[in-house]
């Protein structure tokens, strides 16, 4: 008997399940009730629904119906192998095989243009698309590869171009297509019947099984009978194949079918048709305008008619066979709600309706969003404002889907991770929501299968030293190779500082690598017995970091290159699948600690290996196999076992939108819902025929999340809630959400009596000004406490309390102080630094030099004697500094030249010793006298020079200006003050004029006045573009204004937060002050040639 339960509510068809199984429990106890389901997500829920209400839910099994169907299979032919022969993986490696014997083949003219003498990956993946297509031949079009095995290509030729539904397609690239499709079936049929017995080939061909199964279960024995379940329960599925339908229908002839269809409407409409096609229709046949209206009559609800395609299709299936049915339909409670207004004009099957609409109703929510991260603030806020409203309401009773979970995952994580339940002091936290995540790929969220990912694409990786990195900075591989966290960064910052970049090998194509792993480890290595200053040893350098007891450490880490470089030799040549079973098997056990944390992992990596090399020797494939076809084998293994442990598990679900998860919730949230990205495009197979000629029954993506969307309304019990990306994060320019989310929001509006619905417009940013009124809902207190703050007009640089005034100064610490007195204050008064220092390492060769790497060599270079130069530069070769090959020789004169003119002008100063002065000079101030001290060391007899092996900058000037002031003032002597710096290749120098110990001591009592105020409030100047900005300005200009503007030229982090946390500055104050600081050092300032 064959039973279709017809109910509009899941839970009502759960409830039916219940009552049957307890009313009419298995007469065999050790039977297993079977129920057929679709998705992991509806087992577990059923699972729990079942002990629920059951009180114990055991001995229950949860097939899927192409698993349970070969069961049924091989009951009947216990002959049949576990695995079929006509599996797609077994056809994947039969057809490595065959394509390549037959590329030579006249039809097979497109394949060879194709693979064109390509790799085995292409020819590997080809076979994988092909592979795929014979599999949904053998469900959806079995009578084609019968025909084509009886060699009537022209029988199926015809059949798809006489089916109503052809799409326009030339004959001759049809039959293009069916010519070397059919060979090639042909021969794959030919090599499993040449492995095979005629009966047992018969029996696993699933074009003739089917049929066969049903002539045997027209004959079956009495001891065959009892084989076969008792009963079977069909739970949650929205669609079948018409072959697995049939196949049920005729087992149900023996055992008591249960099938459980959510049919969204009470009344048939399996006639229904869409707006769309109707109007095409009435184009086509030319239809009068009554019969038109009779077919708009007949078009029933519009959202049926867009969306519930897939279900229309299996409902006509099973009212079309001989079933006996049971209706169970009941009317959605709370009718005043929007959102089971809906689903009630759907039960009902109404083609208009009369919506109403209360302000508070909050049934139906739109959002519209910039980003995904804000997304997912906004979802935070308004499941916080849910709770809120709703005591009874739990994070058990919301899931959120999304069509690509893991694009989201990062943004859930560092968003609903950010509230504790437990804050600092040990308060609960409101705004904590428990949530799980499921539906990841394996690989996103384990660090272990991504680093094996890593090794298995090392051969098409340039061994970049951040890759290798990454693989040491996988715990299990540390605790392999006994390295802990401190020594992790040790290395990090040695192979930084040693100069390895990328490059297994020194010896390259043309030139030696001195980035590579092999130059830095053997400097590393030489670094434990010897100094850099020892020189070079076999041309290597040793590396001073690495000496004495740290040697441990590079040890450790040539002892995981050494292993690195032996797996990487072995993957250059293509490997038999004895062979990368075996060393697979050793690679994982040599790279990876095991212990009770990664135990799972290492045992799903080791299934995966045994699991590909099994499904290739299952059908003898003994050719051998590239590592890049392995690197994809094991990626499309471990990417199918995504993680679903989390489903269901008490917290708010966040899981992919799947067909067949339409379980019930109170509150059912959709993300992503954009245009052009749901319903999911799906990019079409140029060789799959049945595109061509589709019928009844087949899959496509689009109908699929279309239905998915229906079904995802449906099972929405008190909020159905979507989010799109609405608003375009560069200009703000509105942005089209899915279109099934404008059709939901035209129909809404088209029945409703008064008001409408629309998108709410959320703005780009958490701390928004809009979230302040009373249209937009936040819980981010912090940021309602900063703007009270704001509001309090306290200003940012308030006075701090000073402990003790100073009445000694250290020199350095005013120079500092008057370069940059911005960076000075937040550094030492606050404890704040802003610097973004790089920590990354570059991953290219060097083939210039950066601004920066060019001055540091010319610093080194300027205090070398000429015959300690040629020696230098050999040595930075063998650092890895200097650029490769030609580049090398090129950059190294360029230096040579660029330094030779300062030298010129620097030897007699080189050679000489200079003089180390003590510094101790009372400066009078306000109301005391402060001592300032410090060290003066560039005093050569009685010249004070200074140099700069680059451009003359404004901390430059302001350090030699503070040292000439501090020189007048302490009354050493000097004939020459100069400063040598480099500007285009040319010597240049600055000096000062005379000036008077008075003003000198009265200048320095200015700067060190406000450093000493700076230490309660920041006083401040503009110490950028200082000539230009003194030179520049006249009496005519506003000084605020004027200083004001001349601020937007200058780029600091410190000068940006000073001006994001001020409301108003004293814009004169400064500019009087820069001038008090530096009108007169430009006024006896000179600049010289020399």
């Amino acid at each position: 008997m064959f039973t279709v339960y017809y109910a509009n509510q899941l839970e009502n068809q759960k409830d039916l399940l219940v009552n049957i199984i307890r009313n009419d429990p298995n007469p065999n106890p050790f039977e297993q009730e079977t129920i057929l389901v679709q998705s992991t997500g509806m087992e577990q829920w059923l699972q729990m629904q079942l002990s629920s209400d059951l009180g114990v839910a055991a001995h229950f099994q949860f097939p899927y119906p192409t698993t349970f169907l070969w069961q049924q299979y091989r009951l009947l032919f216990p002959e049949l192998p576990k695995e079929n022969s006509f599996d797609r993986h077994s056809m994947l490696w039969r057809l490595m095989r065959l394509i390549p014997q037959y590329l030579d083949n006249q039809c097979f003219a497109p394949l060879k243009h194709y693979l064109n003498g390509a790799d085995q990956l292409k020819l590997y993946q080809l076979c994988t698309k092909i592979a795929d297509l014979f599999d949904q031949y053998l469900v959806y079009r079995p009578e084609w590869l019968i025909e084509w095995e009886k060699g009537n290509l022209n029988t199926v030729k015809d059949m798809i171009l006489n089916r109503p539904s052809f799409k326009k397609k030339e004959e001759n690239d049809i039959f293009a297509i069916i010519e070397w499709q059919s060979f090639l079936w042909v021969k794959l049929i030919d090599e499993i019947k040449s492995e095979t017995s005629e009966i047992l080939f018969n029996t696993s061909h699933r074009a003739y099984l089917q049929q066969r199964y049903f002539d045997k279960l027209d004959n079956l024995s009495a001891e065959e009978k009892l084989k076969l379940p008792k009963r079977i329960f069909i739970f949650g599925i929205s669609s079948l194949p018409n072959s697995y339908f049939l196949l049920l229908h005729k087992l149900s002839q023996y055992c008591h079918i249960h099938l459980f269809f959510t049919n969204p409407s009470q009344y048939y409409w399996g006639n229904n048709q869409e707006a769309k096609l109707i109007e095409k229709l009435a184009l086509k046949q030319q239809l009068s305008s009554s019969d038109l209206a009779d077919l708009y009559q007949h078009q029933g609800n519009k959202l049926l008619s867009a969306w519930g395609k897939q279900g229309k299709e299996f409902l006509n299936l099973l009212i079309e066979a001989d079933i006996q049915s049971v209706d169970f339909y009941t009317d959605y409670p709370n009718s005043h709600l929007l959102l089971n207004q809906i689903k009630n004009a759907i039960l009902n099957f109404e083609q208009k309706s009369q919506f109403s609409l209360d302000k508070s109703d909050k049934s139906v929510q739109i959002h519209s969003c910039h980003s995904k991260m804000r997304e997912i603030e906004v979802l935070h806020n308004q499941l916080l404002n849910l709770f809120e409203a709703d005591p009874d309401l739990s994070p058990k009773d919301i899931i959120v889907m999304s069509p690509d979970i893991d694009s989201y995952a990062p943004y859930i994580e560092a968003v609903f991770s950010r509230y504790t339940k437990r804050d600092e002091y040990n308060r609960n936290d409101s705004r904590f929501i428990p949530f799980s995540l499921s539906d990841q790929k394996i690989s996103y969220i384990d660090p272990i299968i991504k680093s094996f990912f890593t090794l298995l694409s090392l051969k098409e990786n340039r061994f970049i030293a951040e890759d290798i990195l990454d693989l040491l900075n996988v715990k299990a591989i540390q605790n392999k190779y006994l390295i802990t966290n401190e020594q992790y960064m040790t290395l990090r910052q040695w192979i930084r500082n040693v100069g390895i970049r990328a490059g297994l090998n020194m010896q390259s194509v043309d030139w030696l690598n001195y980035n590579s792993w092999q130059n830095g480890l053997e400097r590393l290595l030489l670094g434990s017995s010897l100094k850099e200053e020892h020189n070079s040893w076999q041309n290597t350098l040793a590396f001073n970091e690495s000496y004495g007891l740290s040697a441990e450490i590079a040890g450790k880490l040539a002892k995981f290159i050494d292993d690195l470089t032996a797996w990487f030799a072995f993957i250059q040549k293509a490997q038999t699948a004895d062979n990368w079973l075996r060393k697979l098997t050793e690679i994982i056990a040599l790279f990876y600690q095991e212990d009770e944390e990664n135990l799972d992992i290492i045992l799903t990596l080791n299934n995966a290996v045994e699991t590909i090399i099994q499904h290739i020797s299952n059908v003898n494939f003994t050719e051998e196999i590239e590592i890049g076809v392995i690197q994809q084998l094991m990626e499309a293994e471990l990417n199918e076992q995504r993680s679903n442990l989390n489903f269901l598990s008490g917290k708010v679900n966040f899981c992919t939108l799947l067909p067949m998860r339409a379980i019930p919730f109170k509150v059912v949230c959709l993300l992503g819902m954009n245009e052009g990205e749901f319903p999911r495009q799906q990019n079409p197979n140029p060789f799959d025929l049945m595109q061509y000629a589709p019928i009844i029954g087949d899959r496509a993506r689009r109908d699929d999340d279309r239905y998915l969307f229906l079904e995802a309304l449906l099972s929405a019990q008190s909020i159905f809630y979507v989010s799109y990306l609405g608003q375009s994060l560069t200009d703000n320019n509105a942005k089209l959400p899915s279109l099934l989310v404008s059709q939901l929001m035209d129909y809404i509006n088209q029945n409703l009596i008064e008001n409408h619905i629309q998108p709410i417009n959320h703005p780009m940013t958490v701390f928004s000004q809009k979230y302040y009124q009373a249209d937009y809902i936040s819980y981010d207190q912090e940021w309602l406490e900063i703007k009270r703050k704001y509001h309090q007009n306290k200003p940012f640089l308030t006075a701090i309390h000073q402990q003790q005034i100073l009445s000694e100064i250290d020199m350095t610490d005013l120079i500092y102080y008057i370069q940059d007195p911005l960076k000075y204050f937040f550094h030492h008064q606050l404890g704040v630094k802003f610097e973004n220092y790089d920590e990354s390492i570059d991953e290219t060769e060097i083939f210039s030099l950066s601004h920066l790497e060019r001055y540091q060599l010319l610093d080194e270079i300027v205090n070398l004697h000429s015959d300690e130069v040629d020696h230098f530069f050999k040595n930075e070769t063998l650092k890895g500094k200097l650029p490769i090959n030609a580049f090398g020789v090129m950059a190294e004169l360029e230096l040579k030249k660029a330094v030779s003119m300062l030298q010129a002008t620097l030897t007699n100063y080189q050679i000489e010793q200079n003089n180390i002065i003590e510094i101790e000079a009372e400066i009078d101030i306000i109301s005391d006298k402060v001592k300032l001290v410090g060290n003066i060391d560039s005093l050569f007899e009685q010249d004070f020079i200074q140099w700069r092996v680059g451009k003359l900058r404004d901390k430059d000037l302001i350090h030699c200006w503070i040292y000439y002031l501090v020189m007048i003032v302490s009354d050493i002597p000097f004939s020459t003050f100069k400063f040598y710096y480099l500007e285009d290749s040319e010597v240049k120098s600055i000096t000062f004029t005379p000036i008077s110990k008075a003003n000198a001591a009265l200048l320095l009592g200015i700067y060190i006045q406000d450093y000493l105020a700076s230490f309660q409030t920041l006083k401040w100047a503009i110490t950028q573009h200082i000539c230009r900005y003194i030179q520049d300005y006249t009496a005519e200009t506003s000084p605020a204004y004027y200083c004001q503007t001349a601020t937007e030229l200058i780029q600091s982090p410190y000068l940006d937060r000073v001006f994001a946390q001020t409301a108003d500055l004293d814009w004169e104050a400064i500019h009087q002050r820069t001038f008090n600081w530096f009108a007169p050092m430009i006024q006896h300032f000179i600049e010289e040639e020399e």
